[in-house]
């Protein structure tokens, strides 16, 4: 599937600010745009945000059904459309059932906020914009900030509006990724696969639905919902509200997942329960599965269908490196970052993880540093970096805070080492700030230069998570939609 080299621009102009989260991030508008999707404007990012609002207009418009009470529900348009085509190609899943891995309020406020996309509006959404190295990063602004417009939200998801029951003076919507255990028929997402009940015992629905930001064909079992799930007290407040149960309902196409043996399985009845806020002190996101397989020749299911818009540039092992052998996967709760804006960069393996494998006689066998080749049973194992993040350094890419990163919950480890070696990896760690390295923070963190008197997000706490060895078996689920 080919685009223009105009088409190019206009969905890079709008879509790359939009690589929030896993939380990853989202939104959510079915209105033709207003100047709620009017991009910046402000000197710091106009290159980026020039895009031609009338042709945009237009083509969400042309998808757009109308509600029985009025509100508009669209859906992205062009080559994004393929989010929502169902096709999987050499998928992760997780478990030998279906599942909910996690499901629980990434943060508030910041998505699909009323435009233009500025300091001065951002900083009333209660998001974060940080200024180190603004100037170089006009092409990347989401490494600047993560706040979304409606616009923005409307080329990456299903949504409806306007915008109904935000609360407490919010500018925009809350971010809630479901994280499943198995990938997502993502032509049976809609809006209505989802009930959520807060800890109020308010029960409320989805403003907006994508497996975007982990729309790549060998991902998707991530659905991000926003809507008005919470506030930013935390859960010991009495006047906190917070997602306390999601759950899989039955809808006009009941939500589909795929596991093994490319087997169907209905995802309605699956929940998720949960008595916590992200703004409870280091209760951030934190790692959900972690899966080594073997480097193949070439890494199938990039990119959208087989599109690579330009938001989304190849990120995989063969990209970044000329080595690897075995690529440690891990699953995160939602978006990690290292402030909330800043990217992960492929060199960051020292910065936030370490490995343990079984040493020759038994003992746990920590690897913690890159280029550095361990002994442990079976053989030697070695760090070449991370991957699945964002493009290689090189030319105009340099990894440094305009770096950026495709924002969804997958991180890859390349290894080289021997077989036998591999096998013995059993878990993987991010010690956090008690191990001494650096926390992760989801989308709705601080950024580099926090605005003061706004909540964020908190840091992620030290995690543990145990490795599947997927040699033999990949565990993974090719289906293309019929």
């Amino acid at each position: 599937m080919q685009t223009s080299r105009r088409g190019h621009e206009t969905f890079r102009r709008l879509l790359v600010g939009l690589t929030i989260a896993a939380l990853a991030g989202c939104g959510d508008d079915d209105a033709p745009p207003t100047d709620a999707g009017t991009p910046a404007t402000d000197a710091s990012t106009a290159d980026a945000s020039t895009a031609d609002a009338s042709t945009t207009d237009a083509s969400i418009a042309d998808a757009t059904p109308a509600d029985a009470g009025g509100s508009v529900v669209t859906t992205p348009p062009g080559p994004l459309a393929a989010l929502f085509d169902g096709n999987l190609l050499a998928a992760d899943y997780w478990t030998d059932e279906p599942a909910i891995l996690s499901a629980t309020l990434g943060f508030a406020d910041i998505v699909g906020i009323l435009g233009p996309l500025n300091e001065e509006n951002v900083r009333a959404a209660g998001g974060a914009w940080s200024t180190a190295g603004t100037a170089r990063c006009a092409d990347t602004p989401n490494a600047i900030t993560t706040t979304s417009t409606q616009m923005q939200v409307g080329f990456l998801y299903q949504q409806r509006t306007p915008y109904e029951g935000v609360r407490d003076g919010a500018l925009g919507l809350d971010g809630l990724p479901v994280v499943f255990s198995w990938p997502m028929d993502t032509s049976t997402l809609d809006l209505d696969d989802f009930r959520v009940t807060l800890n109020t015992g308010e029960v409320v629905s989805p403003h907006a639905v994508s497996p975007f930001p982990c729309g790549e064909t060998n991902e998707r079992n991530t659905a991000v919902i926003f809507g008005e799930w919470g506030n930013r007290l935390p859960s010991s407040d009495p006047d906190a509200r917070y997602p306390a149960r999601v759950e899989i309902v039955e809808g006009a196409t009941p939500l589909m997942l795929v596991g093994p043996d490319a087997r169907v399985e209905s995802a309605v009845g699956l929940f998720w329960e949960n008595n916590s806020s992200p703004y409870d002190p280091n209760n951030g996101p934190r790692l959900v599965g972690a899966k080594l397989n073997r480097v193949d020749e070439r890494s199938l299911g990039e990119g959208i269908s087989g599109f690579n818009p330009p938001f989304l540039p190849p990120n995989d092992e063969h990209v970044l490196y000329d080595e690897g052998d075995f690529r440690l996967r891990v699953l995160t709760s939602g978006g990690f970052s290292p402030d909330g804006v800043t990217a992960v960069r492929p060199t960051d393996f020292e910065t936030f993880f370490r490995i343990h494998a079984r040493g020759a006689d038994g003992s746990n066998v920590l690897i913690t540093e890159v280029g550095e080749t361990y002994a442990v049973m079976g053989g030697s194992l070695r760090v070449v970096g991370l991957a699945e993040l964002g493009a290689r350094e090189g030319g105009d890419v340099v990894y440094d805070a305009c770096y950026g990163d495709d924002r969804d919950n997958y991180i890859d480890v390349i290894l080289v080492g021997d077989d036998a070696a591999a096998r013995n990896v059993t878990h993987v760690e991010i010690p956090s700030l008690a191990g001494g390295y650096r926390a992760f923070y989801n989308p709705g963190g601080p950024g580099s230069t926090p605005f003061s008197g706004v909540t964020y997000t908190s840091p992620g706490p030290a995690d543990l998570e145990p490795v599947t060895i997927a040699l033999d078996d990949p565990r993974r689920v090719t289906r293309m939609a019929r």
